[in-house]
């Protein structure tokens, strides 16, 4: 029988968080019902419109907005931010920038009641995401915005992710998705153009390749026991055991192993009902010069009494790797068991 580890301290603060946010601010989502009409987005993978006045810009709330949105991104060998800022001011706040992918307007004036954050999908263009603040003061502006720091990385998150998750449904590799619902008892939404590249009883390796850049999918499931197989140093030491086994590097002994010298991020959430033990670090080769970065999804299929690890992986060593690492990231979260 399965126990869920995820801490109840865990549940009990995010319930705390919530219900704090229903006092601190009025926090509307809404959607256009139209969106077949829509000119579709524009704009790179990761950029967020800012539009805000100099007076705000220049003082706390802009301050904090920038805190917020350039905050490095976890688990990268060099420093990206989590976005790409275009900031603009409400009067240059024309056509061309209405149909960008994720936009976030920020408004002061005495006819805002009470401090809000209003999201919408898909104002001006499909599929958008748009996000205002608005509130009387600067002091009140600043104050929703760090309080409601989390909230607002997620939307946008979670809107370059729903993207992206769109985009496989409609070029998945149907091949791939049978094999491994057939074999394995899980699915994935895996985008024409990747290869299955090992496919063994226990591990399989799903990679797209170029001349310069390594997209990668791992997954593996063995005998589940009892909660602490759940634990960081657990599922990196299975980690470590099946990318020893499976997955070799160009030079003589060469194998993927896990990064041990940098920070390891490990967080537990709910996906869809779905527990998930997630993992954010470096790989690397040992015996070779060859590393970048991985997320692991670990999560528990009851019905067979196993864990299903799934991972993706990135080598990019002559780019940015920020924008390649969401893309795989998105297979991850089509996750489900059957």
């Amino acid at each position: 029988m399965f126990f869920y580890p995820f801490n109840k301290k865990n549940r009990n603060m995010i319930k705390q968080v919530f219900i704090f946010l229903g006092f601190l601010a009025t926090i509307v989502v809404s959607c256009n019902k139209q969106d077949s009409l829509l000119p579709n987005i524009t704009g790179k993978a990761g950029e967020v419109v800012v539009v805000i006045d100099d007076n705000e810009w220049n003082s706390n709330p802009g301050n904090s907005l920038q805190t917020i949105l350039n905050q490095h991104h976890v688990a990268l060998p060099q420093p990206e931010p989590i976005f790409d800022l275009i900031r603009i001011p409400h009067k240059a706040f024309s056509s061309i920038f209405k149909s960008h992918r994720n936009i976030i307007i920020v408004e002061k004036g005495n006819g805002f009641e009470k401090p809000a954050i209003i999201v919408k999908k898909n104002v001006w263009a499909s599929p958008q995401l748009f996000i205002n603040i608005v509130a009387k003061t600067s002091q009140e502006l600043n104050d929703l915005i760090e309080k409601n720091e989390g909230l607002i990385v997620r939307y946008i998150e979670e809107a370059e992710r729903e993207r992206i998750i769109e985009n496989y449904k409609k070029y998945e590799d149907l091949k791939i998705r049978k094999d491994l619902e057939k074999k394995y008892n899980l699915a994935l939404n895996i985008p024409k153009g990747y290869k299955l590249d090992t496919d063994t009883n226990n591990f399989v390796w799903i990679s797209h390749e170029t001349p310069l850049i390594s997209q990668g999918i791992f997954v593996y499931s063995y005998e589940y026991s009892d909660t602490s197989m759940f634990s960081l140093d657990s599922l990196i030491n299975k980690r470590n055991k099946y990318l020893k086994h499976y997955v070799s590097g160009p030079a003589p002994n060469s194998y993927m192993t896990t990064e041990r010298d940098f920070p390891i991020s490990y967080k537990e959430f709910m996906k869809d009902s779905m527990y998930i033990a997630e993992i954010r670090g470096l790989w690397k080769l040992e015996g070779d010069f060859m590393g970048g970065p991985f997320i692991s999804f670990s999560t528990a299929d009851t019905k067979r009494n196993r864990i299903v690890t799934v991972e993706c992986y990135v080598y990019a060593p002559k780019y940015d790797k920020r924008n390649y690492l969401r893309q795989v990231e998105g297979i991850l979260y089509t996750l489900k068991i059957k």
